[in-house]
């Protein structure tokens, strides 16, 4: 289905933007209209070709700190552009400065808080603005701050564990491609002069190693381009609803690293929901918010559906219960939680139930792949010089 891009004014009174996956651009209006928001513009996304993406303006760590200390600057009842004008000054971050300096004039400019964060999406998000916002009408914006880096300091750390568990094979086997192309640059020629000067016959591997050195050597540009175009073509396909959907399904069907995949995706889905609903903010609005967050859109299906049927009158167990990506024990304490009237609670739980499971499988992950990158790494260095050797063991049972 299309993409479209919208921007429009919701419930709260507030600017708003993003992108609805529909059939048609008279069905988003209405799924829209039915979620409070007012479009004023609506349009189709058209196919773009990615282009290579610049820091964002403030990583989660700046801003879990600057969240921390405006709530402590809060509590002790310093006015709000007071606040915001000390720490725009210690900030090092010069275009994270710049944009609180354009905030605090925004506020002093009669803005609430909430309104002139929400003209900054590349740093505060739809969560952080309407739970700003939920704080500002509820007169809790000290405690909605503070839950606020608490969630930016639980989703960094689970980030950090997911990268961690990624950048060990990574890193080997990067290491792994370089040495074997400074063997075929360097090392290999040498041992196909020798043979051409010996007029040795070659076996089926070593003419296979030394082909491929004389690509590596008098092609390595057509190898260059054939990579940028693989990466351009990957890029184009998963900005496509089709192709994105496709790899991050098969990204949760991968051995070892799906499961680690889907437990981040459930963990930060069940964290951002918990700190919504606690916030004050309204389910099906804390539903969508948190289906964006899992960085999954096999998850995010999952989670817009529930909202749908939420909205329909359901409960929001039922929906995860159907889901295969969602596991019992998920819809299960959901649904205790809701029979309860503990929902926040028990999402709290789940939440930091999975951080320690992505936790374990990455330690698992680890343990694993050491030994397996160890023996691949040999295997692959191991297979060259035994092609290079095989010549010189036909000659010599020869003589």
């Amino acid at each position: 289905m299309p993409v479209y891009v919208f921007k429009g004014v919701n419930r709260m009174g507030q600017l708003v933007s993003g992108e609805r996956i529909g059939p048609s651009e008279a069905d988003v209006r209405r799924a829209l209209l039915r979620e409070g928001i007012q479009v004023s513009v609506l349009k189709k996304k058209g196919l773009q070709i990615p282009l290579p993406r610049f820091k964002k303006s403030a990583s989660l760590k700046e801003l879990a700190i600057f969240t921390r200390q405006l709530s402590v600057m809060v509590n002790a009842g310093l006015a709000i552009d007071q606040a915001l004008s000390a720490l725009a000054e210690q900030q090092k971050n010069k275009r994270f400065k710049a944009i609180l300096e354009t905030v605090t004039d925004d506020v002093r400019g009669g803005s609430s808080l909430s309104n002139a964060f929400a003209k900054h999406p590349q740093v505060f998000d739809s969560l952080y603005v309407n739970m700003v916002a939920a704080g500002e009408t509820g007169g809790t914006l000290d405690i909605i701050l503070q839950r606020l880096a608490d969630y930016l300091e639980k989703i960094k750390g689970l980030v950090t564990k997911i990268k961690s568990a990624l950048a060990y094979p990574i890193a080997v086997l990067s290491f792994a491609v370089l040495i074997t192309g400074f063997i075929l640059w360097k090392v290999i020629p040498t041992f196909a002069q020798l043979y051409l000067d010996l007029g040795a016959e070659l076996p089926l591997l070593t003419q296979i190693v030394m082909g491929a050195s004389r690509l590596l050597i008098t092609k390595f540009y057509v190898l260059i381009l054939a990579m940028v175009a693989i990466w351009i073509a990957y890029k184009i396909y998963a900005s496509t609803p089709g192709g994105r959907r496709t790899i991050d399904t098969i990204k949760l069907k991968i051995w070892i690293i799906g499961p680690i995949v889907l437990k981040g995706s459930v963990a930060k889905a069940m964290r951002t929901l918990a700190t919504l609903v606690t916030s004050g903010v309204d389910i099906l609005l804390a539903l969508e918010i948190s289906a964006k967050t899992t960085g999954n859109v096999v998850i995010e299906e999952v989670l817009l559906k529930a909202r749908d049927q939420v909205a329909a009158g359901k409960s929001l167990s039922e929906p995860l219960k159907e889901s295969k990506y969602f596991p019992l024990m998920v819809s299960q304490m959901i649904e205790a939680g809701e029979a309860t009237g503990a929902l926040d609670t028990m999402l709290t739980k789940i939440a930091d139930f999975y951080d320690e499971e992505v936790d374990a499988a990455v330690s698992a992950l680890v343990s694993i792949l050491e030994p397996a990158m160890i023996i691949v790494l040999g295997g692959l260095i191991g297979t060259i010089v035994i092609s290079m050797y095989l010549p010189i063991f036909n000659l010599l049972g020869q003589l």
